[in-house]
């Protein structure tokens, strides 16, 4: 090839490769600015010409939806571990309410399990004096039910203190009254 011929060559194929790249950067540019909008005719976006009498139309870009980058999907979550203090739920007798001189025992209910390092149940009269046998135990049947045996009691005010180590380590403790009557 002459000289002429390859710069005729290497001049065709610079005007190509910039047409080209012009009409890259149009469809890049007309793809940018359609998202998300109406899809407008293909003239609406004008004509390129990579030569003299040689004009183009530009067709119009498909619509694209941008989106950020793509997350991982999420591992599935495990429930939460909730742990609270035993809360009572249950007495007997009950809380402000009346028992039987002969009520052979006092019984305590939680809303959850508790451990039996720390469970305690007294009944104390009026005077001071405690009433119960010692005797306090967690029902191996129930986790959450703790009785304690008591004598015959006389009429009057008693009032029952319990402590419990709830399962997730707290200690919980409080009091409730009855009453006897004869």
């Amino acid at each position: 090839m002459t000289k002429s011929g390859q710069a005729r060559f290497s001049r065709r194929k610079s005007a190509s490769w910039t047409s080209v790249n012009r009409h890259a950067h149009l469809l890049f540019f007309a793809a940018i600015l359609s998202v998300g909008a109406t899809p407008q005719p293909a003239a609406a976006y004008g004509t390129v010409s990579d030569s003299p009498g040689r004009d183009q139309q530009l067709s119009a870009a498909p619509a694209m939806k941008l989106t950020g980058p793509s997350r991982p999907p999420r591992e599935p979550q495990r429930p939460a571990i909730i742990l609270a203090h035993a809360i009572v739920v249950r007495t007997s007798p009950a809380q402000g309410g009346v028992g039987a001189e002969d009520i052979g025992k006092v019984e305590v209910w939680y809303d959850a399990g508790i451990r039996d390092a720390f469970a305690a149940l007294a009944v104390v009269s009026a005077s001071g004096e405690r009433v119960d046998k010692r005797d306090a135990a967690i029902d191996s049947a129930d986790p959450s039910h703790v009785s304690v045996s008591v004598n015959r009691l006389n009429p009057g005010k008693y009032t029952v203190r319990y402590r419990a180590l709830s399962a997730d380590g707290h200690l919980v403790s409080g009091a409730w009254e009855f009453e006897v009557r004869p």
